[in-house]
């Protein structure tokens, strides 16, 4: 939408509602102009987000609201300059809530999903008197969202639900095609049992009892942090796609916990870690309250603290990050907050809540209250004080614990990831491998940028991480949520609408834009991909059925133009996984398209064999030196389905043992090696009498005039320049075979 005049393309009646949705939510004071496709204008006059007047055929108020239900789609600007509050008269009565309720019910209607009846999104969890906090104009716009109809294509604008997000969670952004066989039955459950058993549904169907396990955690997680207490509230916010994961409180536990070390965090991002604190909802014992009452006095937040310890009910009131006062059983000052910090609570929630006619009864700081604790205290402690207790783990169980995380990160399962680092890095925050693990698997953006401090504190010349800072600098230009997904391949935060990472340019899954745009991904990150993946399933062959590390296997292999490799692994999906529907599907239409191009193993090997002259380089022998574990094993399956015997190597080492007993005819020889280079190698290959003749081409991706040259002066036959196709490769070969 153009501000202050100035014309936009046409906008759906749906985005028309989103427009109107977002000046809600900022706040916005001015006028929306609305002219529809006959060139009649709707004016909406908005003061701080809220909709005082409508105009529209001749209508004002309320009438005008129900006409504009009609427009199909217009062109919509915002004016700051018009329909400011003073002087018009307010001529809707209606909350924001019933507004919207009113616009989106022809919406409803097209989509014939069952409606529930539209509430304010839940209230902050009940506390007593004074400290309840009412439903703002931004908390009532995200009630109405559950009423927008859900976009079920996979790259549609709308938000995933709460269920997809946790799923995605868990799965990853292949969750976007998973859940499509769902959402029908989603929506179509009009009572909790029924939503649930769906979810039942969903996790048996497509998730591993590992992952059942985390699923089922995170249903209920979300459920304690909005205090969901009603079957009807737990089915309306489940199928709604405003409220979204939060950090789960292991997670901020440990952001709290360390984030005051070394002074490595500014004011904006220990306000932003206040504010995933306070999304958190009741923090339970995760947290330490001394820990939350120091990151509290570093913010500048004003707000209350409330903390319970079975049925005792206390608070911290803070004023732009200052103590000010503590109150309890209707006392209050600094003898209750230190009654208070030695409370074992099992609630506490922060709110970012203003409290009138609070006077300042606390003159000391945070510190300063719990060594006067300690003071009072026999033993001198202060448990949960941020006292240093005995590791849980030695040293040799963190090392065995973070080499497990990065095996789970690089086999595509970072829940189970995450809980083994934040569990961890609770005695060993001074880990620098763990932080930037943990930095990879997370799906909240604060948390993510904390990890990355905290991890460039200890090492901040490491390659890996500086890497890692410019996505995450490249990812906070464009996302504006905290919720993210992680990009299976290279680790990029993306939003939860992206069907393709926006760092290495790798697609997710197979959607209808993919193969007119497929092979324009990042290579040398789709290999590396791919060879993790590949170790990581050879490693636990015959141990677990590691579908969707398979299917994001298939998918490097597919984005890289291997349709073959990407084939045989979907074909292996479909036997391990006969349930996943979504899936089989995504293999159905990689067949399909292969067929149609001629691309299947059978029609390839066909027209390739056609094209000989005769069959005498049939069976013979040819050496493949190459490091990367993808490309060797392209060239291995493309020369190997011609009728070739194949030999390979990794290293220098491993292609000179036993040469002489291998005898290759043909060697294919990569320049850049680890150790001799090819080279170097070369020499050596040359110096043997019975391979002085032996054609050697030489595999490299460098392509200067430099590197040619050179390769045109060693004893090699010929020069192969990388990424090449099966039909270049097969026809330099056998020019050398014949």
């Amino acid at each position: 939408m153009q501000e202050g005049g100035g014309t936009v393309r046409l906008l759906t009646y749906r985005e028309l509602l989103l427009t109107l949705q977002k000046l809600c939510k900022e706040k916005r004071t001015g006028m929306m102009f609305i002219k529809n496709e006959a060139g009649e204008s709707a004016k909406l006059n908005l003061e701080k987000g809220v909709v005082f007047d409508v105009k529209f055929k001749g209508e004002t108020g309320e009438a005008a609201l129900a006409l504009i239900k009609e427009i199909k789609q217009g062109k919509a600007t915002f004016s700051t300059r018009l329909g400011t509050g003073g002087g018009v008269e307010k001529k809707i009565a209606l909350s924001t809530v019933q507004i919207f309720q009113i616009l989106t019910s022809n919406i409803a209607s097209v989509t014939k999903k069952p409606q529930a009846p539209v509430t304010p999104a839940p209230a902050a969890i009940e506390t007593p008197e004074p400290i309840r906090e009412q439903p703002s104009v931004a908390q009532q716009v995200a009630a109405v969202e559950a009423q927008m109809p859900e976009d079920t294509s996979p790259v549609g604008e709308w938000g995933m639900i709460v269920i997809e997000a946790q799923l995605a969670a868990i799965i990853g952004p292949v969750a976007k095609v998973v859940f499509l066989d769902y959402i029908q039955e989603v929506h179509a459950a009009n009572d909790f049992k029924a939503l649930n058993a769906v979810i039942e549904k969903i996790s048996k169907t497509v998730l591993t009892p590992e992952q059942q396990k985390l699923f089922r955690q995170a249903m209920l997680s979300f459920i304690s942090q909005y205090n969901l207490k009603g079957h009807d509230s737990i089915l309306e916010a489940l199928k709604s796609s405003d409220k979204k994961l939060r950090l789960n409180n292991s997670a901020v536990g440990l952001c709290v916990d360390k984030h005051a070390l070394h002074g490595e965090f500014g004011m904006t991002l220990i306000n932003k870690l206040v504010l995933q604190v306070e999304q958190a909802g009741n923090l339970g014992k995760s947290v330490s309250l001394l820990a939350v009452l120091q990151l509290l006095e570093k913010s500048d937040k004003t707000g209350l603290l409330e903390v319970r310890e079975k049925g005792k009910v206390g608070g911290f009131y803070f004023d732009k990050g200052v103590l000010i006062n503590a109150v309890e059983c209707g006392m209050n000052g600094k003898i209750i907050a230190m009654d208070i910090l030695q409370w074992e609570h099992d609630y506490m929630v922060f709110r970012a809540v203003a409290q009138k006619g609070v006077s300042r009864q606390i003159h000391q700081t945070v510190d300063v209250l719990a060594k006067d604790v300690e003071r009072l205290k026999e033993n001198d402690k202060l448990e949960g004080g941020g006292q240093v207790s005995s590791p849980k783990y030695t040293n040799a169980d963190k090392i065995t614990l973070i080499a497990k995380a990065i095996g789970l990160t690089e086999g595509c399962d970072s829940a189970r990831a995450e809980n083994i680092l934040t569990d961890v890095l609770k005695d060993y925050d001074q880990d620098f491998k763990g932080w930037l693990w943990l930095s990879r698997v997370l799906t909240n953006m604060t948390a993510i940028e904390i990890a990355l401090k905290k991890a460039a504190h200890i090492h901040s010349k490491n390659a890996d991480l500086a890497e890692d800072v410019r996505k995450f600098s490249q990812a906070r230009k464009t996302i504006r949520t905290d919720f993210v997904l992680r990009c299976p391949f290279c680790w990029m935060p993306i939003a939860e609408k992206d069907s393709e990472c926006t760092h290495c340019k790798s697609s997710f899954f197979i959607d209808p834009s993919f193969f007119k745009t497929v092979g324009k991904a990042k290579f040398e990150i789709l290999d590396k991909a791919i060879e993790r993946y590949s170790n990581v399933l050879q490693k636990d062959e015959g141990k677990e059925k590691h579908i969707y590390l398979r299917f994001y296997l298939a998918m490097a292999y597919l984005n890289r133009k291997y349709f073959q490799e990407g084939s045989d692994q979907l074909n292996e999906i479909a036997r391990l996984g006969p349930q996943n529907h979504a899936l089989i599907t995504q293999g159905r239409i990689l067949r399909d398209y292969m067929n149609a191009e001629g691309l299947n193993s059978g029609t390839v090997e066909e027209s390739l064999n056609a094209n000989l002259v005769d069959g005498s380089e049939k069976n013979a022998r040819i050496l493949i030196v190459e490091d990367s574990l993808v490309t060797r094993k392209v060239i291995a399956r493309t020369l190997m389905a011609n009728g070739y015997e194949i030999f390979e190597a990794k290293n220098a080492f491993e292609a000179l043992t036993g040469l002489e007993e291998k005898k290759p005819q043909l060697i294919l020889l990569d320049i850049i090696l680890p150790g001799k280079d090819g080279y170097e190698i070369l020499e050596e290959i040359r110096q043997k009498p019975s391979f002085k003749k032996t054609p050697v081409i030489m595999l490299t991706s460098r392509d200067g005039l430099f590197d040619k040259l050179k390769g045109k002066v060693s004893d090699a036959n010929e020069y192969l320049t990388k990424p090449f196709q099966p039909d270049e490769l097969l026809t330099v070969v056998r020019k050398y075979l014949r």
